[in-house]
């Protein structure tokens, strides 16, 4: 047998210790997290032209370096504040959320119905978002390029949302699915207009949302 020496084994490779990165992705996770917050925060308050990266860095108590690391950009700050503003202000991401809404769904109007609802609750939050985008367009090139992608997302999002209504056949005969998730379309753009500038509540909002939809999709 090997002999021990002071607690130690000669003759055998000491096992090491598997390192554990969870911890420190999760340190890093929370200090991008805290990047995007106060990225909407100056964004929102400032606009995109006066917003700083130095200023976001500060608050969130990050480099300036780190921050063009994870981001790439202020317009990749930007994308990133976008991207969570999609996720509403529930448990779960909306879109997941409104997937299994509509898979649980018996019936057309029950679609709309958590549709609607979750317009409103998303829209409060990434509507802002939406109308900041399309300002940067017109003094920033990567913006631009952000606000065509975003548009482009969207309309897939709307189609794959009228897809639900085709499949389970609730779609009402002579709209096509194009034309369904064009209304789709229309009918998320009008947040700012009725709550924000008209002083509806979110509720009033949803429930104009749900009319108009069942109106011009279900039989």
């Amino acid at each position: 047998m090997p002999s021990r020496v002071n607690g130690s084994t000669h003759g055998r490779h000491p096992r090491r210790r598997r390192y554990d990165a969870s911890g420190r992705r999760a340190r890093a996770a929370e200090r991008r997290d805290a990047v995007v917050t106060a990225a909407r925060e100056h964004f929102l308050a400032d606009g995109f032209v006066a917003t700083t990266v130095a200023a976001v860095a500060a608050d969130a108590g990050v480099s300036v370096e780190s921050v063009y690391k994870w981001f790439g950009s202020k317009a990749g700050l930007l994308r990133a504040v976008w991207d969570r503003s999609l996720a509403g202000s529930g448990p779960t991401h909306a879109e997941r959320r409104s997937d299994a809404g509509s898979r649980r769904a018996t019936d057309g109007a029950t679609v709309i119905r958590n549709w609607a609802r979750l317009a409103a609750e998303v829209g409060a939050v990434a509507d802002p978002v939406l109308r900041l985008v399309e300002s940067a367009a017109h003094v920033d090139p990567e913006a631009a390029r952000l606000r065509d992608a975003i548009e482009r997302e969207r309309t897939a999002r709307m189609a794959h949302n009228a897809a639900y209504l085709v499949e389970a056949g609730y779609l009402r005969d002579g709209v096509t699915p194009e034309q369904a998730r064009d209304v789709l379309l229309l009918y998320t753009t009008f947040y700012d207009r009725l709550v924000k500038q008209s002083g509806w509540t979110p509720e009033q909002f949803s429930a104009f949302v749900e009319r108009g939809l069942t109106a011009h999709l279900l039989p």
